[in-house]
């Protein structure tokens, strides 16, 4: 029972040690990785399995980032946490697919808190039902937020044909950039997928930084570490992944090695089969 006591007393002695070191380090960032954001439990509950795994609901968001105000944080955008420039108690927020509830219900809290974000979304998704159209995300534009890429038609990118795969990268980024004015420097990964195939087609297309879905602090380099919110993210969960604690993110990088073992052996149509019998709803 004293040694359990003791190496439990030495992690947290040495979590507390990298947690000063991290918070005072400004090549370290945390990227929180949201998807959907239902107005009510009622309307998050009609969803598919799928959906709801990663969605919120609004009383859920918005109490997530009156806690990041409350406690002094900012937000920064990848731009300017990749060029130094970013406050040193800030987070990036990113959010994937371009789902309608974005404008709708996100950008109001946002703009609550005087919070900015990037929005990844699927290039040929854009003005299809349920997701954003190019005058919303024209308004993000004007508003201060980035739009970026999350793919042209948001497949598995490692699956892909070299040429279809380089089609995927380069087609998005254009299709964004033509239609909004803006530069398109970041990629998330659809799904999380990728290989180094994918990361040095992605580089070779023009993308300045990758997005995958490790959890995890980010570096200042070509590769973003981010951390999923989804719907099972507790309040103290969550405090305890915005205070940067070392045992949350291990604990949480370990679920994800779990989870993409068991993707590599029963493949991704059954892993994401698995996911959706094991959801319940609380």
């Amino acid at each position: 029972m004293g040694q359990v006591v003791a190496i439990e007393t030495s992690l947290r002695s040495e979590e507390a040690v990298t947690n000063r070191r991290l918070h005072g380090h400004r090549g370290r960032m945390l990227v929180l990785t949201y998807h959907a954001v239902f107005a009510t439990f009622e309307e998050w509950a009609k969803q598919e399995p799928s959906r709801k795994w990663y969605a919120l609901t609004a009383e859920q968001f918005e109490a997530q980032m009156e806690y990041l105000s409350r406690q002094g944080f900012t937000t920064s955008l990848l731009a300017e946490f990749l060029q130094g420039r970013s406050p040193q108690k800030s987070v990036v927020l990113t959010f994937d697919d371009g789902h309608e509830s974005n404008f709708s219900i996100v950008l109001p809290i946002l703009r609550k808190f005087r919070f900015r974000a990037e929005f990844f979304v699927i290039a040929s998704r854009v003005g299809r039902p349920g997701y954003m159209n190019w005058e919303h995300l024209r308004a993000f534009v004007r508003e201060g937020m980035s739009v970026q890429s999350h793919g042209l038609q948001h497949v598995p990118l490692p699956e892909l044909a070299i040429e279809t795969l380089r089609e995927e990268l380069t087609s998005s980024k254009s299709c964004l950039e033509q239609n909004l004015g803006t530069s398109v420097q970041y990629l998330a990964l659809p799904g999380g997928f990728a290989d180094q195939r994918v990361y040095s087609e992605a580089i070779a297309a023009g993308y300045r930084a990758i997005c995958n879905s490790e959890p995890g602090l980010a570096s200042t380099g070509t590769t973003i570490s981010r951390v999923p919110i989804m719907y099972s993210t507790s309040r103290e969960m969550f405090h305890d992944v915005v205070h940067r604690k070392l045992l949350r993110l291990l604990r949480m990088s370990a679920q994800r090695q779990f989870g993409k073992a068991a993707r590599a052996l029963l493949g991704v149509r059954w892993y994401e089969a698995l996911k959706q019998l094991q959801f319940r709803i609380p």
